[in-house]
């Protein structure tokens, strides 16, 4: 009975992805988007393992101290139960073993490219780049503008000579706050997990669709904490000029990065914030997800029991 309730709440959350990135909040809260995808993908992993772990595990009264001991009680896996009851728990042992060594293999793979792409700009930057103090930036020679965080995990940010001469004091300053904003997110490595997840299970759409909205949604963010300290109106000219020089950095946290279109639109037309209160009841209920499968797993543990 858990592994059909812990299934059904699963689906209950591939099937609001949609819905989510849709959804007109997301635009004027990114940072609570941003929680809110990261938590769904958590909850939907969680509850493949819950799912996974209630099929092999037997709970009864007559296990109840093993169990309570923290002890796995694999005697259905044995076929002490019977044969429909091993077969179930058969399947969840491979569905337990197939979801762990899928993301064990997609986060090696990732963050090996990560770190290949990050060693081939780091060679780039010490062979002519320049230290900017003043900007926290290196200077690359490029005629294209273009400003980035370099590849991997890295919180160094990349500006080009070309953005350097094309962009106005103000406007630089805007990129500059823009890229520092995923730096001292770590957007990257949020990024990092959606990717792992889309490569890990590429055929669930919600993991493929969580990837997209992660990349827009740290443009949006990184935007918002950019204009507490320069002008909207000199990043919208930053970001016009950026897209114009159609410069495209290794890494896929670049200044001109994302929708184009709705970053001007919001820079342009800020929408409306949410209340305080509204973000943070909303953040609170969105970090319980993952704890969902778990508490259903635990209920429906009580229920037999009495």
């Amino acid at each position: 009975m858990t592994a059909v309730l812990v299934t059904v709440f699963a689906g209950l959350l591939l099937a609001g992805g949609p819905r989510l990135a849709g959804a007109r909040w997301v635009s004027r809260a990114p940072g609570l988007a941003l929680l809110v995808w990261q938590m769904i993908c958590a909850a939907v992993v969680v509850s493949i393992g819950v799912a996974g772990l209630t099929s092999v595990l037997h709970w009864d009264d007559t296990h109840d101290l093993m169990c309570s001991a923290w002890r796995l009680c694999l005697d259905a896996l044995y076929g002490d139960h019977g044969r429909a009851a091993q077969a179930v728990a058969v399947a969840g042992a491979a569905v337990l073993a197939v979801t762990g060594a899928r993301l064990v293999e997609a986060a090696w793979r990732v963050q090996r490219a990560d770190r290949a792409r990050g060693r081939r700009v780091r060679e780039v930057i010490r062979s002519v780049g320049s230290r900017e103090p003043g900007l926290g930036a290196t200077v690359l020679p490029s005629p294209e503008a273009a400003a980035y965080l370099v590849p991997g995990g890295h919180r160094d940010v990349v500006v080009t000579s070309g953005a350097l001469r094309r962009l106005s004091p103000d406007e630089l300053r805007a990129v500059m706050a823009h890229e520092h904003a995923h730096a001292s997110g770590r957007h990257y490595w949020l990024l990092r997990t959606a990717r792992m997840l889309h490569r890990a299970f590429p055929r669930v759409p919600l993991f493929r669709l969580a990837e997209d909205q992660v990349h827009r949604l740290v443009e949006l963010h990184a935007d918002d904490v950019a204009v507490r300290s320069a002008a909207p109106l000199s990043l919208a000219r930053a970001l016009v000029t950026m897209a114009e020089s159609r410069a495209a950095g290794p890494s896929s946290l670049a200044a001109a990065g994302g929708d184009a279109a709705e970053r001007l639109e919001r820079l342009l037309c800020p929408p409306a914030p949410l209340p305080g209160p509204a973000v943070r009841g909303a953040a609170a209920v969105a970090a319980l997800l993952p704890l969902v499968p778990v508490l259903l797993a635990v209920a429906d543990r009580q229920v037999t029991l009495f």
